[in-house]
């Protein structure tokens, strides 16, 4: 069954994209079925009453919540060249990330040209997580931030806690299988931040500033692996290990 995103399921109306997209692009008509969820835990199963291609009206037929994850994965991620943001996005947002926070490395290829562009980039880097969370029944939208510079992010994420942990290939990276053991004996896995850096890695000087915010460097093995690879497999080694 087909899904649709509306951010207040008590108006009874698709947004004008998702009813567009609902009558041009799949041909639906009154009558129809479909499954509509608000990005915040609750689905609905539902039925077109009236199929415009600006406004698709439905009636509830049954309702879900979703339970609030008991556990918060936050995504630090060096924004990558070409596509790899894309990947990114999906399969983390598949996995169950609760937020995504895109930042700016010294050696970041990828540029931000001002706050208006920054703006665009989390627009468009949200349509992607929406149209993931359709995919794959994930019915907790993850939030998608601005992009900010290292300093920056280290400013506004002063607050979090839990475990705190930064992807790094250094010599005294620990093994990310001990971080978390030792959070959970501390009683602080309830929550994580990973942060993933880019092509070519953080400079020393921000490696020094993760750590000295409290970030663990954490070794994800013998081999380098490309940034996408490490966000996806880090995440899921996360997520798996709240399970237990």
């Amino acid at each position: 069954m087909h899904r649709f995103h509306a951010p207040d399921l008590n108006s009874l109306v698709l947004p004008p994209d998702e009813s567009h997209h609902a009558v041009s692009v799949l041909r639906l008509g009154t009558g129809d079925a479909l499954t509509v969820f608000d990005g915040r835990g609750r689905e609905a199963r539902a039925q077109i009453t009236e199929a415009a291609k600006d406004a698709v009206r439905f009636r509830i037929l049954s309702r879900h919540d979703s339970p609030a994850p008991a556990f918060t994965l936050r995504l630090v991620q060096a924004i990558p060249k070409g596509k790899a943001m894309d990947l990114i996005l999906q399969k983390t947002t598949e996995l169950g990330a609760r937020s995504i926070h895109p930042i700016l490395s010294d050696r970041s290829i990828v540029r931000v040209d001002g706050a208006e562009d920054a703006a665009a980039k989390a627009g468009k880097w949200s349509q992607t997580v929406l149209e993931a969370c359709k995919q794959c029944g994930q019915n907790h939208l993850p939030e998608v931030h601005p992009p900010l510079a290292v300093p920056a992010f280290l400013e506004a994420q002063r607050a979090w806690g839990g475990l705190k942990i930064i992807a790094s290939l250094q010599p005294e990276a620990r093994p990310l299988r001990q971080l978390i053991q030792e959070a959970r004996s501390a009683g602080a896995y309830r929550e994580a931040t990973l942060v993933i850096g880019p092509e070519g890695d953080f400079t020393p000087a921000e490696i020094g500033a993760f750590r000295g915010a409290g970030y663990l460097p954490a070794s994800l093995g013998p081999t380098i692996l490309r940034t996408e690879t490490a966000a996806i497999f880090t995440a899921g080694i996360l997520l798996y290990e709240a399970q237990a």
